[in-house]
């Protein structure tokens, strides 16, 4: 391999808050552990809040009978779906809001329809990035955010191969949390390792 491509996918309308730092730290846990040179790790990174993304129709469209999955809807969730295709590895990073995803994240989660009849993500591994304001993973739904992507990427067949989780309201807070920071590089480097 002589280059590894990892697309980064950002669900928080803030940029450069709690969400992307740890999502950032991820990113340099997989630098550090590639099978390449640091350099040689390609990030596509994108931010959900600068696309027209629209919601699933439920028509089905995407499950054609010839075989075909593309969708109907004439959006940028193509670029969406063309960086994760393309990509050795991603990541997904969202805050938990009203404990859930960020509406952002749910859109990509509920179109992931095509990706399933194509079989493209298939066996394709992929670490989890959450940010909270309460106290914990449970009474923030971080928890339920987990799931939700845990049951998404197994009904798809992405290899979830781990989460990290964090509270932080004030931008930049999570940064100072040394254990989560740390955490969040030890899965950049299970994420690398999982690559074949």
């Amino acid at each position: 391999m002589s280059l590894m491509r990892l697309a980064v996918i950002i669900g928080s309308p803030r940029k450069g808050g709690n969400t992307e730092t740890l999502v950032d730290r991820v990113v340099e846990g997989v630098r550090k552990a590639a099978p390449v040179a640091p350099g040689d790790v390609v990030v596509e990174k994108i931010h959900l809040q600068d696309l027209d993304l629209r919601f699933c129709l439920g028509c089905y469209s995407c499950h054609r009978k010839d075989g075909s999955a593309a969708c109907v809807q004439r959006d940028d969730m193509h670029l969406v779906h063309e960086a994760l295709v393309r990509s050795d590895a991603f990541v997904i990073g969202t805050p938990v809001y009203f404990f859930g995803p960020s509406a952002q994240t749910k859109v990509v989660l509920d179109r992931f329809l095509p990706l399933l009849k194509s079989k493209a993500l298939r066996g394709k591994p992929m670490a989890l990035a959450v940010t909270y304001g309460d106290a914990d993973e449970v009474s923030s739904g971080a928890v339920n955010v987990h799931g939700t992507v845990r049951d998404a990427a197994a009904y798809i067949g992405i290899n979830l191969v781990g989460w990290v989780h964090g509270t932080a309201t004030e931008k930049g807070e999570i940064a100072k949390d040394r254990g989560v920071m740390d955490q969040a590089l030890e899965l950049g480097a299970r994420l690398a390792g999982a690559v074949g």
